[in-house]
């Protein structure tokens, strides 16, 4: 009787710890805290170091632009992040666009990568 009585509490107790470590892994969040503030603090440091990239902060992530695409003589031109370095000058009509496109190169139209870049300039070159 007493061998019988260990096992129950031996599987109640298991059953217990299971639904317990379930629990705990259901409410925990992905990212402590802790980890999110330190990936804040060095993508701070790393876009304070890189002057040629543009960097926007929000909630939690970094997002670091590689080319900017601006308005010259009616046709686009795509910058480095600096907004100085020229990186290609396009034969893309900046009136054939439409007008929500228009106005996002009006006020500098951010590019992260270059499959962003050359998806952009495929889809609007001739």
């Amino acid at each position: 009787m007493k061998k019988v009585n260990r096992i129950r509490i031996f599987f109640i107790l298991t059953v217990l710890l299971i639904v317990s470590l379930y629990r705990f892994m259901i409410t925990t969040p992905k990212h402590a805290p802790e980890e999110t503030a330190t990936e804040q603090i060095a993508a701070e440091t790393q876009a304070a170091g890189s002057e040629t990239e543009k960097s926007i902060f929000t909630s939690s992530t970094v997002i670091d632009y590689q080319y900017l695409i601006v308005e010259e003589s009616d046709y686009l031109t795509v910058y480095s992040a600096d907004g100085t370095t020229v990186y290609e000058y396009t034969d893309i009509r900046y009136s054939d666009l439409d007008d929500h496109l228009r106005h996002k190169i009006r006020n500098g139209y951010y590019i992260k990568d270059d499959a962003e870049l050359f998806g952009f300039l495929e889809n609007y070159s001739s």
